[in-house]
């Protein structure tokens, strides 16, 4: 049979077509057994291969390779296909020829004993080869020096969708978007895996359905004895479920950012909407409870005169008990007004309300204070002084009702740019239970009662760090002095 005639009955657009193939050589086969005496084996001497290789349709002559082995499954026959080894003079060949004799049992060289690639180390080649096929998820491919495709394996075409006959000869270019295509990028890859004889991207890829996936691809240089160029071996792999993933957890890790973010702006909001309720009830109670109640107080030392001239003793003593009474509610008034908002704190600053403070937490709770100030120690902006002043309140507060100390010892100081409030007692320490929450967090949360002196130090890039034992509990608040002026700028924003 005539290999150019016989071929052209199987070929559709220059590629086998599986059906018409098997029908015809099927058939030609069915015959050859019928007329054949005592069953003899059939054999075939195939150059139709070699034909579409000298015709420059290597594709079509690889796949024709595969449809004989796909045939032998169904008939016995024995191949031997031929081809002039002068058909492989170009280096680049060899990779060619090599992908042909993984597709054969034996290769014969029979010109003058030449040596051609896959002779000496066939076994070997078969077992690669099985093992380029068992990467189903990898698509391993070898190109020549101009990037055309000479070698494809079943990972390839899991990927790809790309049966090898479609795609060996093919430019590796046509898997890039046209984006890519319009800026080199596959040329530029190409001369970056020659100049560093290695190259790895990701990017978008093109699958044969026009669909995309996204690629992890590693670029190697392939060269002769001589060191010269003959072609890359590139490993492709399908990583699209994992950027997905990576870029679904950057998503959410953003989304949780930004809402972290929008809660902290709602807590300082509602910190700051909080200060400015104190201000106004401290000074509403100041301009006018505290107004009748000192009035309250002078009417009442007014008829305490009269009737102490009229002797009417009774009388006397229960204005002086009301006197008394007026005065102590005045002094509980104050220390009240003053603590929802001192206005020594907006007028002098730290440094003259934390003894005022102090003075008025003694006489309270009978807790003895000490107080250090540094001599360096100046005005801040409102909001980092206010904020340490709650923390100081709060702090104290903890003291009376949970600590159990007599004393409490405060520092108030400059240190490596950072102004410092600490404030310690020797009480019995916060239990175990809760101080162990520390450890994950949330020790601020956990019922202490500083998770808003928390929320204010993250406000202004601070912190607040506490540390208990049996032998008492330190509150250190640390804000760095170049807050202030963000923060000054902040309030006259507001």
């Amino acid at each position: 049979m005539d290999a150019a005639e016989t071929s052209s009955q199987f070929l559709i657009d220059d590629t086998p077509d599986s059906r018409r193939f098997t029908d015809l050589i099927g058939g030609v086969l069915t015959r050859v057994k019928q007329a054949a005496e005592n069953d003899k084996c059939v054999a075939i001497a195939a150059e139709m291969s070699a034909y579409l290789w000298m015709q420059g349709k290597a594709a079509a002559a690889m796949r024709l390779e595969q449809l004989w082995n796909d045939l032998a499954e169904t008939y016995a026959f024995s191949l031997c296909c031929l081809y002039p080894s002068s058909s492989f003079s170009r280096k680049e060949d060899g990779l060619h020829l090599l992908k042909i004799c993984t597709e054969h049992r034996i290769v014969i060289p029979s010109e003058g004993g030449a040596t051609m690639p896959g002779t000496a180390q066939r076994p070997d080649e078969k077992r690669f080869r099985i093992l380029l096929d068992s990467l189903q998820d990898h698509a391993v491919l070898t190109l020549d020096p101009e990037g055309r495709v000479t070698s494809w394996n079943a990972g390839a075409e899991r990927v790809t969708g790309y049966h090898d006959f479609e795609i060996i000869g093919q430019h590796f270019s046509r898997f890039y978007l046209e984006e890519d295509l319009d800026s080199g990028k596959p040329e530029q890859a190409l001369r970056l895996a020659a100049a560093e004889s290695q190259y790895e991207e990701e990017g978008w890829r093109l699958r044969k359905d026009g669909s995309k996936f996204w690629a992890n691809t590693v670029l190697t240089v392939l060269r002769g004895d001589d060191r010269g160029l003959i072609g890359f071996a590139g490993v492709t792999r399908d990583i699209t479920e994992q950027m997905l993933k990576q870029q679904t957890l950057q998503e959410t890790q953003r989304d949780t950012m930004e809402s972290e973010q929008s809660l902290r702006r709602l807590s300082l909001h509602l910190l700051q909407s909080q200060d400015e309720e104190r201000r106004r009830i401290g000074k509403d109670l100041q301009d006018n409870l505290g107004q009748y109640l000192s009035t309250l107080k002078m009417e009442l030392e007014s008829l305490q005169l009269p009737a102490k001239e009229e002797r009417e003793s009774n009388a006397g003593d229960e204005l002086t008990r009301c006197i008394n009474l007026v005065k102590a509610s005045i002094e509980e008034f104050r220390t009240i007004s003053q603590s929802l908002y001192p206005p020594m704190l907006e007028d002098m600053g730290l440094r003259s309300a934390i003894p005022w403070y102090l003075d008025a937490f003694t006489k309270h709770s009978g807790i003895k204070t000490t107080l250090q100030i540094s001599t360096d120690f100046r005005r801040f902006s409102s909001d980092v002084e206010l904020a340490l002043f709650r923390v100081l309140q709060e702090a104290l507060a903890n003291v009376e009702r949970h600590s159990g100390s007599a004393t409490a010892d405060l520092q108030l100081f400059i240190r490596n740019g950072n102004v410092v409030l600490k404030v310690s007692d020797a009480g019995k320490g916060i239990p175990w239970e809760i101080l162990g929450q520390a450890d994950h967090g949330q020790l601020f949360a956990a019922g202490v009662g500083l998770r808003g002196m928390n929320e204010r130090m993250k406000q202004l890039r601070g912190r607040l760090d506490l540390t208990s034992s049996k032998q008492g509990t330190t509150v250190i608040a640390t804000l760095p002095i170049a807050v202030q002026q963000a923060a000054k700028n902040a309030s006259a924003a507001r």
